[in-house]
């Protein structure tokens, strides 16, 4: 269930109050692979504008559907990589809200690094594909190499604007996608670039250092990105939206450290890392620290299994219990490999349970 259609959220003000649906208010476009995509209504207000006012003077109505078309099947692609590598690693993805800041995967990734990592590089890694598969098409069409952004906009006169031209579409997804990458991996949190920083940096300083760390410099990032927003703001729209994008990420990193700071480094233990360690001086003493640590891991470990077989025969009741009420077609992808999984771990109960002969 998403954040929207919970009773404290769809009773609230923004179901009966339009200026604050316009604020938080969202639209279900479609559902894929068991994945829900949501616009979030600011997204809808702006590209009406841009639709209706356009990008800026000499802005005709192809380049305004073209350019809004592309930005936004490139910005879902990106976050359908995040989404389909946080499944890859084990973890869960059923949401994504479009903004006009850019996406947001509602994934939730395996709290390790490489979990982390994993999920986060998968939308980079499309904008990635995007590019190769542009940029041979690009090459195959007029023999161009587009690498390096002085490239790309010394080719910027030969496109021509239309709807059936093929290396007019190619040109523009090879540049969103090529510039959406590299402004992404800037390493600002919550920009996918911040979030690798922290994931590298978690195996050797512990999750709350390594975060601590990541939003502290994002701090600065930010307040760098607002400043290049202001000495920009005279082209089209690019100064505003840096702007815009330098606030959002300010306030999350102001957040995030906050959150940080009040959770604290006692969760350290679930990193499985002992940093602590390599200060200890008395070994006798070291090596009982650790034995207690190990047995409250085991501990943890041991609530933590109970917890999810717990959780996991709920939902697979509730899954069985609309299979037998609607049928198997009425089950999402997620349900689907949720049962699955549960069948597999069974036979798996039950072929270590079996007698052996």
């Amino acid at each position: 269930m998403a954040w929207q259609d919970r009773p404290y959220y769809r009773d609230g003000p923004a179901a009966n109050n339009p200026l604050m649906w316009l604020v938080s208010g969202s639209v279900k476009l479609f559902t894929v692979f068991g994945i829900r995509v949501r616009a979030h209504a600011s997204l809808i207000i702006v590209m009406l504008l841009v639709l209706l006012f356009g990008l800026g003077q000499g802005s005709t109505v192809e380049i305004r559907v073209q350019s809004m078309t592309i930005l936004f099947a490139i910005v879902l692609l990106h976050e359908f990589g995040h989404c389909f590598a946080a499944r890859w690693v084990g973890g869960e993805a059923d949401e994504i809200l479009m903004t006009p800041l850019g996406g947001l995967a509602l994934a939730m990734a395996p709290r390790n690094p490489w979990g982390t990592f994993v999920t986060v590089a998968g939308g980079p890694l499309v904008n990635v594909l995007i590019c190769l598969i542009c940029g041979v098409g690009i090459y195959l069409l007029s023999h161009d190499v587009l690498l390096t952004p002085g490239s790309i906009w010394h080719h910027f006169s030969d496109v021509k604007y239309g709807w059936f031209d093929v290396y007019n579409y190619l040109y523009w997804i090879f540049v969103v996608s090529y510039f959406l990458l590299i402004f992404n991996l800037i390493p600002v949190y919550p920009l996918d670039g911040g979030q690798l920083l922290q994931s590298i940096l978690w195996p050797k300083m512990g999750h709350y250092r390594s975060m601590l760390l990541t939003v502290n410099i994002g701090l600065v990032g930010s307040v760098i990105m607002f400043m290049v927003g202001i000495a920009t703001f005279g082209s089209i729209g690019g100064g505003l939206l840096l702007i815009f994008i330098a606030i959002s990420c300010f306030v999350n990193c102001l957040q995030q450290r906050w959150m940080t700071l009040a959770n604290g480094p006692e969760d350290e233990a679930t990193d499985g890392i002992d940093y602590s360690a390599a200060y200890e001086i008395d070994p006798e003493r070291k090596t009982k620290r650790r034995q207690s640590w190990s047995l409250k891991r085991a501990a943890k470990r041991a609530q933590r299994q109970v917890k999810d077989e717990q959780l996991e025969k709920v939902k697979i009741d509730a899954i069985l219990a609309k299979v037998s009420a609607h049928g198997m077609q009425s089950l999402t992808w997620t349900e689907k490999r949720a049962l699955h999984k549960a069948t597999e771990h069974q036979r798996q109960r039950d072929a270590g349970s079996a007698p052996h002969r």
